[in-house]
C-alpha cells in the first residue's frame, strides 16, 4: 500500500504536488514530472517509499566533500528518479527509472547496513534523492538518533518548505549549481534556478555546504556567466568550497569532453573570489591549502588523502580551515 505524501493540495480530482518548483498538478492515477509522487483516490502517494537503488561504501571525497570529515568512508544510499531531465546525465540509468525499480529497505536497516560496515556516515545520493524527502527524513532521524551523521548531494530543486526541513536533518551537503541562467535551467534542464539559488542560502544556515559546477563546453561555459555566479557564491561566503568538474559524454550528449584547460582557467578564476576552489574529473591533486600561511594541510591524490588540519586549524599559523574535522562520538560496530 502506497504511503501518503507531504506537501500538497487537493483539488477535486487532482492535486497539486509542492515538493519542487514544478508544483505538479497530478490527476488521479497519473503521476508527477518526477515519476516518485502519484495521485491515488484524490490522495498523493509515494508508490516507491522505502525502494532504493544501491548501498555501497564510498570515500566522503566521492560525494564530493572535501571539507566534511576528510578520509572518512561514507555508506552510500541510493534512489531512482529525478526532478530534471539533465541531456548530459551521468547516472541516468537509474534517474530516469521507475521508483519501483529498486529494493526495499525500512531506515532502521540502512542504519545497521551503515554501522556493520564500519561507516559513521550516511550519503543520500546517486540520482536525485529529494524527490524521496519522506523517507529520507525518516532515515535521517534514526541514523542521528544512533550518532550517525547525513550527508545529502542534491540538485536543490525544492520549495521552501521542504528543503528547511530536509536541510535541518542534514549535517554534510553538496548541492550541484549547473549554471547561471535561468532560461538554460528552464529548458535544457527542466528545473529552476531561482530555487536552487534559495536552497543554497537555505543549506548554509543549517548544514555544511559545498557546491559542484559540471562545465559543460558549449552549454554553460560563457565567462561572463561564470563570474556573475562565482561572485554570488563568493557573497554568500568565500569560505565556500566549490568543485568544478569536466563533463565527459553521458545519456544523450555526444559532444567532446571538457578540456582541461578550460577547468584551469575557470579554477583561477573562481580563486579571484573564493578560497577553496577544486577540480573534478581530471585525476590531479587537489590539496588543500593554509589560507594563512600557504602550507598543504590535506593532500589528495584521487581519493587517497593525507591530512595535516589539527582541531580544525593550521599546524602551524593556527589559521581555522573552514568545515566539519571533529566527528561526534560514533557507535561501536554491530
Amino acid at each position: 500500500m502506497a504511503i501518503e505524501a507531504r506537501w500538497w493540495i487537493g483539488n477535486g480530482n487532482s492535486v497539486r504536488c509542492h515538493l519542487c518548483p514544478h508544483s505538479c498538478r497530478i490527476a488521479n492515477g497519473y503521476r508527477g514530472l518526477c515519476g516518485a509522487r502519484a495521485v491515488e483516490r484524490g490522495q498523493l502517494v509515494l508508490p516507491g517509499y522505502g525502494r532504493i537503488s544501491v548501498e555501497a561504501l564510498d570515500p566522503i571525497e566521492k560525494k564530493p566533500l572535501y571539507h566534511f570529515l576528510p578520509g572518512s568512508m561514507v555508506w552510500s544510499v541510493g534512489f531512482t528518479g529525478c526532478n530534471l531531465n539533465c541531456p548530459f546525465c551521468q547516472n541516468h540509468s537509474i534517474a530516469r527509472a521507475a521508483p519501483e525499480k529498486g529494493y526495499m529497505r525500512a531506515p532502521e536497516k540502512l542504519v545497521e547496513n551503515a554501522i556493520n560496515s564500519g561507516a559513521h556516515l550516511i550519503a543520500y545520493t546517486y540520482s536525485e534523492p529529494s524527490i524521496h524527502c519522506e523517507f529520507l527524513l525518516e532515515s535521517a532521524h534514526a541514523a542521528s538518533a544512533v550518532g550517525l551523521l547525513n550527508v545529502l548531494v542534491t540538485n536543490g530543486n525544492l520549495c521552501k518548505k521542504p528543503a528547511k526541513e530536509l536541510f535541518n536533518a542534514m549535517d554534510g551537503v553538496n548541492i550541484d549549481l549547473k549554471s547561471w541562467r535561468a532560461e538554460y535551467y528552464k529548458r535544457i534542464l527542466k528545473g529552476n534556478l531561482e530555487a536552487v539559488r534559495q536552497c543554497i542560502e537555505i543549506a548554509i544556515e543549517r548544514s555544511w555546504v559545498e557546491l559542484t559546477m559540471l562545465i559543460v563546453p558549449g552549454d554553460n561555459d560563457d565567462e561572463t556567466d561564470m563570474r556573475n555566479m562565482i561572485q554570488w557564491i563568493a557573497s554568500l561566503s568565500e569560505n565556500i568550497p566549490l568543485h568544478l568538474s569536466g563533463y565527459y559524454p553521458a545519456y544523450k550528449y555526444k559532444r567532446a569532453p571538457t578540456e582541461l584547460k578550460l577547468l584551469h582557467r575557470y579554477k583561477k578564476l573562481a580563486e579571484e573570489m573564493l578560497t577553496y576552489v577544486y577540480l573534478g574529473n581530471t585525476g590531479e591533486n587537489n590539496d588543500t591549502v593554509c589560507a594563512g600561511c600557504g602550507k598543504t594541510l590535506i593532500h589528495r591524490r584521487n581519493y587517497s588523502i593525507s591530512s595535516n588540519v589539527e582541531n580544525g586549524a593550521c599546524p602551524d599559523c593556527r589559521t581555522a580551515i573552514p568545515g566539519i574535522f571533529a566527528p561526534r562520538e560514533f557507535p561501536a560496530s554491530a
